[in-house]
């Protein structure tokens, strides 16, 4: 059973002079150049109705009421694309296109500011799991992540055809993951969008040991949430650990340039979300943000919700059968992606290695080389 399942500059100088105070006399004071403040587009999302083909863009500026122009195109590369909008003043658009089998990048271009490019977070498929695209994030020197160039998602044993015919035009070349062999078994992957590398990992070592203690708790019949819950956040705190050889695979494929690239587990929030975090931290993004895009998972995804409706359906045999016998109350906290959770595996990294990207330099093999390739290729 599945758990279920987005720069270049213009610039406007101009002159402001003012009259003096001595106007009587015809004295006037001519005011020092000033360069106009540019224009950012602080926050822009995109969303996209596929039975309709309707875009919707919402955004906000650093200067409220500045024109925009928004442009159209296919791909994350190269030029903005074909203009849909002139000197825009609301904060909001929407763009109707007939094809949803393509992927659109918007990109807003304010009067006097930088071009921001955005598209859809999270990808339309009809049976995805948590499929989202790392694109947009800003890092602290105020570079981009690129967009389409690296994916996270939970299973993908739902996806149709429909899904393979849009993400064949991704170009994805690379697929992690990080699923268990009982995992992947029960729920294999069928890709069809294309030749790829698809990469699957032997079963860490250590798991049974954390199976075990987690079974030990579970089977009491006083177990409480605050108990799970407590367990739970301890095993984030060797998660990167655990999984320190698929993630150095991933990391290598990344530092090579094989892009673009898509990393999964089931749920696509924890081996998933610590991979993410370790990337993005990599890439400089700030700690905020990570664990945003960390808790996006739940909202994403109403992973309890999804786990109650096919409870009964259950195989007795799954990997998954014994938590069907559990209160809600129990179970909940394992469904979660509370900001705690990954905050556990960073308190761990840096206690050991005072750094995440110390960690990934010094555990994951990732030298100063690759990860300035690594940064080049994946930032704009």
């Amino acid at each position: 059973m599945s758990l279920f399942n987005r720069a270049s500059t213009l610039a406007l100088l101009f002159i402001v002079s003012a009259c003096s105070a001595g106007q009587e006399s015809g004295e006037t004071e001519v005011k020092e150049s000033e360069t106009a403040p540019m224009t950012e587009v602080e926050t822009v999302s995109v969303s996209l109705e596929r039975s309709s083909g309707r875009y919707s863009l919402d955004w906000s500026l650093s200067d409220a009421g500045t024109p925009v122009d928004i442009f159209v195109a296919t791909s994350p590369d190269g030029a903005k694309g074909e203009p849909i909008g002139d000197d825009i003043t609301a904060t909001s658009f929407t763009w109707t296109h007939d094809d949803d089998l393509t992927r659109h990048y918007f990109t807003l271009v304010p009067e006097n500011g930088e071009p921001r490019m955005v598209s859809t977070r999270v990808l339309p498929l009809e049976g995805g799991r948590n499929f989202r695209d790392l694109g947009g994030y800003e890092t602290t020197d105020g570079q981009r992540v690129k967009w389409g160039t690296v994916y996270r998602s939970g299973v993908m044993d739902g996806l149709t055809d429909a899904d393979y015919d849009y993400l064949s035009d991704l170009g994805i070349s690379v697929v992690c993951d990080f699923r268990a062999s009982d995992e992947r078994e029960e729920e294999p992957t069928d890709w069809r969008a294309g030749d790829i590398e698809y990469i699957t990992f032997p079963d860490p070592s250590g798991t049974e040991d954390m199976s075990n203690a987690f079974a030990e708790v579970l089977m009491d019949p006083d177990v409480t949430g605050a108990q799970v819950r407590s367990m739970f956040i301890e095993s984030y705190r060797s998660m990167h650990e655990t999984y320190a050889p698929a993630y150095t695979e991933m990391f290598d494929q990344l530092a090579n340039g094989d892009l673009p690239l898509t990393f999964n587990c089931s749920a696509g929030k924890d081996r998933t979300g610590v991979a993410a975090a370790l990337l993005l931290s990599a890439l400089g993004v700030p700690r905020e943000t990570v664990v945003a895009d960390y808790a996006l998972s739940e909202k994403v995804v109403d992973f309890m919700a999804e786990f109650e409706v096919g409870r009964e359906e259950i195989d007795p045999d799954s990997p998954y059968a014994f938590f069907a016998q559990l209160p809600p109350e129990v179970i909940e906290p394992l469904m979660r992606t509370e900001p705690a959770y990954i905050e556990a595996t960073f308190e761990a990294i840096e206690a050991e290695h005072d750094s995440v990207v110390a960690f990934i330099q010094s555990e994951l093999g990732v030298d100063d080389t690759e990860l300035a390739r690594m940064r080049k290729r994946l930032l704009n």
